[in-house]
C-alpha cells in the first residue's frame, strides 16, 4: 500500500464521517442515530489508524533511502579496495585501461583505508605528507658518496 492509497482512503473516511454526522443531525430515529454515532466513532478510530500507518510508511521510506545511500557508499568503498594492489613498498590503483595510478602510502591505506598519494619520486624515493614516512621504490639507487682525491672531487 502506498501513500496515495492511504491518503485517498483517509479522505474517503473523512467524507463518510461528515455525511454520517449530517444524517445524525437530521434527527433520524434514535436507534439509527445511536448506530450512526457508533459508526462515526469507529470511523474516527480507523482514520487515526490510517494516519499512523501513513506516518509509519513515510518513516520507512526515509529509512529505505538512507540505507540505499549507505549501501552505495559501501559498494563504492569495496570497489575501491578491490582495485588497490600492493607493490612494495606502496599501493597502486589498477584501472581497466591498465594505466595504474599511484603510488599511495601503505601505512595510511592499511590503517585508515585512505589513498594518500606519495610525493617526490626522484631516484624512486617517495614521501607521504600525511604520516611523514619515506619509501624507497624498487628502482632506488643509493647515492654514491663523494670522495675527495687531491684537489678534484670524484665519484
Amino acid at each position: 500500500m502506498d501513500i496515495a492509497t492511504i491518503t485517498s482512503a483517509y479522505t474517503a473516511i473523512k467524507n463518510i464521517k461528515e455525511i454520517s454526522k449530517l444524517a445524525l443531525d437530521a434527527k433520524i430515529d434514535s436507534e439509527v442515530s445511536e448506530k450512526i454515532q457508533a459508526s462515526i466513532e469507529r470511523l474516527g478510530e480507523v482514520q487515526d489508524t490510517l494516519f499512523y500507518i501513513r506516518e509509519e510508511l513515510l518513516t520507512q521510506q526515509e529509512e529505505k533511502e538512507k540505507l540505499k545511500k549507505e549501501l552505495a557508499a559501501a559498494i563504492a568503498e569495496l570497489e575501491k579496495i578491490e582495485s588497490v594492489v600492493y607493490r612494495a613498498p606502496s599501493y597502486w590503483v589498477v584501472k581497466d585501461n591498465h594505466a595504474d595510478d599511484g603510488p599511495f602510502c601503505q601505512p595510511c591505506f592499511d590503517d585508515e583505508r585512505k589513498l594518500i598519494r606519495l610525493q617526490g619520486g626522484n631516484n624512486d624515493l617517495w614521501n607521504c605528507r600525511k604520516c611523514q614516512n619515506n619509501f624507497k621504490g624498487p628502482n632506488y639507487a643509493t647515492p654514491q658518496k663523494r670522495v675527495r682525491r687531491s684537489s678534484v672531487w670524484s665519484v
